[in-house]
Parts: C-alpha cells; structure tokens; sequence
C-alpha cells in the first residue's frame, strides 16, 4: 500500500509508519534515467522515445528524478537512501550536456533538487548523522548549473528566454534555441528562490541580481490600472502577447514566488507587490468558490467558464497569507470536483464538468490540503488527504509504481510519472500523516519552493557580500517569518499573528464601549493616546490630492485600501493636514476574526511619514462608517489597548477583539 493502515492520527486514516518503498523502485527501474515509464517498468531518456513535444523539455540526461527526489528522501527519513542517492549525482550527474532544456522547469526541479539535497546534506553532516565525506559537491554542481541557465537571460528586457542549451546557451549557432520571442509569466517569474539561495550559499550576487531584474519588469508591465499581469510576455520588448490574467497555468508561481521571496528574504518590495496583485485577483478573478480568467485590460468580465488544475496551489498561498476563508472556500469546491472524477483534471468548468480529461499525478490539490491542515488543524482535512491516496492506490497505482492519467472519465494510464510526483506529492502527503517529533528536521524551519524542495528561512540572514545588493530582512520581514511558523502553534498563552491595536469610539453615545480591532503600520509614529475627530477622505481612496482639505485638517481621516500604496495614501493625506489615517479594508466582509492581521509596509522611503496609522478590515471599518452617518461628531482615541470608561469593562463592545476582554 502507499500507506498502511493503523496508527494515523484518527480512525482508518493512513499512517506513515511503514511507507511504501517507491523512491528504492524508482532507482532501480529508471536511474540514471530523468524519468520512470511506469508501465514499461525502464526509464525515459531523450531521444530514446517518441517526443512528447514541450514536455520533453524537463529532460536533459542529469537524472532528474534523482535529484528532484533528494530532500524528500530525508523528509521520509530514509538517511541510507538519501547518501547513496547523493553519491550518485555526485559520482555520475553530468550537465555540459547537448541538450535544450526548460530554463524553467530545470530551475524549480534541478536547481531546486541540488539546493534542497545541499542544504539537507549539510544538516546530516552538522548533526553527525550522516555524510561526513561531503564537501558540498551539489553546491557546486547547482553554482555550474546557475551558470548554465544565465545566458538565458541575455536579452533586451532582461527576461528569460524559455530554453537554452546547457553546453552551448542560446546564442551559438550550435545551441538549436534562441529564436523565441516570448515566455510565460511564470517562467519568468519564478526564479528568484532557487537564484537567491544560490546567491545567498556561494557568496555571488549574480544569480539574486539576474531574478530580481526579471521580477522587476514583471512588475513594470503590469496593467497599472488595475496591477494584473498577462499570461506570455515578449522577452525583447516587454509587450504582452496573452493577456489573459489568472491564477493557474503561464502565471500561478509567479505569485507564489513574490511572496515566498518576501517570506525568505524580508524585502519589503516582494509583499508589496505581492499584496497589490493580491488585491487584484480578489477583486476581478475570484468569483468565490470559483477562479476565472479575466482579460488584463478589461477585467470585469470573464474571458472563459473553465479552470485549470494548476490553480489548486493557490488556497495554500492564501494560507501564508492568513486569507483563511477563501482558501476553504476554493480547497472545498477542488476536492467537490475530485471527488466527482477521481482527480483534478487538467481543465474542468465552473460546473465541474471535465473540460481537459488528463491527469498528469500533479501535486497541487495535495500541497493546499496540506496547508490547510496545518493552519486549522481540522481533521477533515485529514479525510480529504486520505481520499487523495485512496484515488492514487486505486486508480493510478500499477506494476512499477503509479502512471499518469490520460483521462479521468475512463481511467486510462499514460505511460509516464513526472518527477514533481516524488518531489511534491509525495512529500506534501507524508507530511500530512506525520507528527513534527516523527520528522529528521524542524519543517516550521524552511519554506517550500514551488517544486517542494526545502530552503532554510535562515537565508534571510545570509546576504550577499556587496553593500549596495544586500537585502535586508526589515523588522515586517522578521516578524512574518515567526508568524508563518507559528502559526499552528503558537506558543503557550501567544494567540496567532500580531499584537492588535485598539481604535475606540469615545464620543456620545458610544463613551469607550466600542472598539475595533485595528493592525498597526510598520511606518508613522507611534500611536498616542490623543482623541482624534474623524473624517471621510475625499477622494476615499486617498491616492490623489486630497480635496476636502479644510474639514480634514487636524482630524482622523478615513481612507480605504486599494489602487495605490499606503505611503502614497498617507502622504497625500499628511500634507492635507491629517493627524492620523485609518484605513479600510476594501475586501467586502473581511473582518479581524477571520482574516489574520497584518502589519501596513511603506515604500522603503517612509521617514517623511510621521502621522500615526492604522488598518482596519472592512466590517470593523463599517461599524466605524455608520456612526459618522448617524452622528455629526465622531471621536475616537487610537492606542496599543483600550481605556475601560463610562460604565466599565463589562459593557464595553469590543469588535473583532475577543482577546481585549480576556
């Protein structure tokens, strides 16, 4: 079995405890193959078998499943496999190969898989445990590989090309690649984990530098209006040439990488633009349960009634984010459609109907159950994970191992079994049946890259060694990152995330007993304890002049989230003559009970700011609209924790805030 039963954490779930024995087979029947065929039981090599067309492009002869497999090796705890699988690559890997390849794929896979067994060999190696002969020679081979994908990235704009040649890069009349004019969002987009890291190991800025000028005309090109991206971009000029816009196939890592670069690295810049994508898909591409496309110059209507399966990752991103209820909302509509077909298809439409029937094992469905699990810890998602390994022992299970599906409505295999199977579904699963204590290592210790391979969140410490390309970690960017960790458990008397502040209400009729939960900026002064009259920003959103200026003068003004930055928003309302901003959430229904509080970052130049700020979701921010409706003078006093007045504590209405009232 792929688990057997007994022993898991409830009744007939699977456990961990005796695994089946799939990376030893995979090795036998495929090594020093890239892939396992399943069904004929012998590995994949390029040019050996019929092309599959782009999908091929994952392939260069170094053994991929092998080195994607590494870290998941040490994750099931299986240290003897895991060193002689290093030896392996070390002994036997090549990467001057004649081949074109992915830069995408063998970045998230092969770069990823080298970093990933790096770090875990060195961890063994520290701990005594194991591989006391190593001298870090993946690091070596993924600094050679880094260097083998940089010539990708020698065009106009500084976006990738989408294949190079890893003996002859993308130039030379003996590369064969070279002649594209555009890329992927996400291919384009997701490079800036494994670059950072390789940065951050070898002391050379190149990689960061390379990635980060990659994200950084991502962001220039964005459609400012509304800060949506296209799915393919034209590498020389930077047009887009799908504008399409989502959050699956072309562009979902491009996401994912923005804020897990945050998570990683502490710059500021990635949650920022993170946040303001963010805003956007929840605004024009989320129709809750649902995630549609929408055209990146007109967003208000979908451009197509079907989804793609590679959207499954993103309640797991909404999970990091601390967005809990839409990531329930769309994890429950993808296991509705699982369980009406067995898996994910690759496309399926807003009526679950099968659009695209194959299912190539991808791991994302599993990856957001995951998550989801360790931010609630609600044992159904437990049941939802049993019923995964159920399908695949059922359905894709066959004599070598498990086989893609080549469509859900008949069951029939594919002779293939990518590599992100071991890498990811596998990993994602066994750590959702397994107890932290059971672990060879503190997984609340590392972050998942978008293969699954484990970078240590430690490297937002370890910078490069030029001042001027340093990134460093701002106190938002160390705070996140004991949040996300301690997130699940926080420690004995801590309730989840920040420390809320505290706007009361203290005009009549209200006298104190209203208040609201608030999140606190990471710029402005400090809060103190001062009444403040409050006004309505006009315009509301508060990223142009301000043109009420005479009634906001020395009042609290309202202003609410979106279209611009914070910094943008606080400075036009400052230089009005503000004497604090509250703003408000401009997702309809968020509230602080639901949604985890966040703390407001600039612009990196935020000193000029020196008026107090704060951050209310919308429901919060509603009860503070209606009193101003209904009452012509509005007081409130913003402070760390409220004052207890009129009538005292057991009258007072706390808003979004149990934990005031202890």
């Amino acid at each position: 079995h792929f688990f057997c039963n007994g022993n898991g954490k409830g009744p007939n779930l699977p456990s961990t405890e005796h695994l089946w024995d799939f990376p030893s087979l995979v090795q036998k029947h495929a090594y020093p193959a890239d892939e396992l065929m399943p069904l004929s039981c012998r590995g994949r090599v390029r040019g050996m078998e019929p092309s599959r067309g782009d999908v091929d492009d994952a392939l260069g002869k170094f053994s991929l499943t092998l080195i994607d497999t590494l870290d998941t090796l040490v994750v099931l705890n299986k240290l003897d496999e895991f060193e002689d699988a290093v030896r392996k690559v070390v002994l036997g890997v090549r990467l001057d190969n004649d081949v074109v390849v992915s830069v995408f794929e063998t970045n998230i896979r092969v770069l990823g898989g080298l970093l990933g067994g790096h770090i875990m060999a060195d961890m063994l190696k520290a701990q005594s445990v194991r591989l006391q002969w190593y001298k870090g020679e993946l690091l070596h081979l993924a600094r050679d590989l880094g260097y083998r994908l940089l010539p990708a990235f020698n065009t106009t704009s500084g976006l990738p090309y989408p294949r190079v040649n890893l003996k002859y890069g993308v130039l030379s009349p003996n590369s064969r690649t070279g002649t594209e004019l555009d890329t992927c969002t996400a291919c384009a987009g997701t490079m800036i984990l494994e670059f950072a890291a390789l940065s951050r190991l070898t002391q050379e800025t190149v990689f960061e530098d390379t990635a980060r000028r990659a994200l950084d005309v991502l962001w220039e090109k964005r459609q400012k209006g509304n800060d949506l991206v296209g799915t393919v971009i034209n590498i020389h000029n930077g047009d887009w040439v799908r504008r399409d816009s989502g959050v699956g196939a072309g562009i979902d890592s491009y996401y994912e990488y923005l804020m897990k670069a945050y998570i990683l690295l502490g710059d500021d810049t990635y949650l920022e633009r993170f946040n303001a994508h963010y805003m956007a898909i929840m605004k024009y591409i989320s129709q809750p349960p649902l995630l549609l496309n929408v055209h990146m110059h007109n967003p208000t209507v979908s451009i197509r009634s079907w989804m793609d399966s590679l959207l499954a990752f993103f309640p797991g991103l909404q999970v990091l984010r601390g967005d809990l209820k839409p990531a329930i909302e769309t994890h429950e509509m993808l296991y509705q459609v699982t369980k009406q077909h067995k898996f994910l298809p690759e496309a399926f439409t807003s009526d679950f109907a099968v659009y695209w029937a194959q299912h190539p094992l991808r791991p994302e469905f599993a990856e957001s159950t995951y998550f989801l699990y360790k931010a609630t810890r609600d044992p159904y998602y437990l049941q939802v994970g049993k019923s995964i390994v159920e399908s695949l022992n059922e359905y894709a299970r066959v004599a070598c191992g498990f086989a893609a599906v080549q469509d859900v409505r008949t069951g029939r295999h594919e002779d293939r079994m990518d590599s992100f199977f071991l890498a990811e579904m596998f990993k994602y699963l066994y750590l959702l049946f397994s107890e932290k204590r059971d672990l060879p290592l503190d997984i609340d210790d590392y972050i998942f890259t978008t293969e699954a391979h484990l970078l240590p969140l430690s490297l937002s410490t370890a910078r490069p060694p030029c001042p001027r390309n340093m990134t460093v970690p701002s106190p938002l960017g160390l705070f996140s990152l004991k949040f996300i960790t301690e997130l699940v458990d926080p420690p004995a008397g801590e309730q989840p995330g920040i420390s809320p502040l505290a706007v009361q209400v203290i005009s009549p009729p209200f006298f104190g007993r209203v208040v609201l939960t608030a999140g606190p900026a990471q710029f402005g002064m400090d809060l103190t304890k001062q009444e403040h009259g409050v006004v309505l920003s006009e315009p509301y959103q508060a990223c142009a002049a301000i043109s009420n200026q005479k009634e906001v003068q020395g009042k609290m003004a309202l202003a609410q989230r979106g279209e611009c930055m914070f910094a943008t928003k606080a400075r036009n309302l400052q230089e009005a003559g503000a004497s604090g901003v509250i703003f408000i959430d401009n997702a309809e229904g968020s509230c602080s009970e639901e949604m985890v509080l966040f703390q407001m970052v600039g612009d990196g130049s935020t000193g000029d700011i020196v008026i107090p700020l704060v951050f209310l979701f919308q429901k919060e921010g509603q009860v503070l609209l209606d009193a101003l409706s209904q009452h012509r003078n509005v007081d409130v006093l913003l402070a760390t924790k409220p004052m207890f007045l009129g009538e005292g504590k057991r009258n007072q209405t706390v808003v979004g805030a149990e934990n005031w009232l202890g």
